[in-house]
């Protein structure tokens, strides 16, 4: 099962085809999405590899195996069709480790989409301060 995959492992699926639980192939292994707070996968994008098709759909990395390099889902194709989408930033590469993020919004729907829970609590949402300190230089 891919839950026991780390980052690393897991970007090597990066282009792998997905099937869903009915056999039916429903498109590639687009990105891994990471937890902001354990550094550990947590989503998988799904996209067909067809360019302004249809929407890339967010998967949970928990019950997901491969066999025989095809990634093979535990939902029916319908599930993972309706399931809240992301959109990449332009020009992204597979396996490359770009930062494309999911807005908490669209992460809960997903878990709520699934019926399942995060594999992490989540804390409280904390307010961020960023102080920018300037250094001028005198000649």
């Amino acid at each position: 099962m891919l839950d026991t995959h780390d980052f690393e492992q897991m970007r090597q699926l990066a282009g792998h085809e997905v099937q869903a639980s009915d056999g039916e192939k429903i498109g590639y292994v687009d990105l891994v999405f990471r937890d902001d707070d354990t550094d550990q996968p947590e989503w998988l994008g799904i996209w067909d590899g067809l360019p302004d098709s249809k929407p890339r759909r967010l998967v949970p990395v928990r019950d997901v195996q491969v066999e025989q390099e095809v990634v093979r889902l535990p939902w029916p194709a319908d599930v993972v069709r309706d399931a809240p989408s992301y959109e990449p930033a332009h020009n992204i590469a597979l396996g490359r480790d770009h930062v494309v993020e999911v807005d908490a919004e669209t992460e809960r729907r997903a878990y709520e989409h699934y019926g399942i829970e995060p594999l992490t609590a989540r804390a409280e949402p904390v307010e961020v301060v960023t102080f920018r300190i300037w250094r001028i230089q005198s000649f």
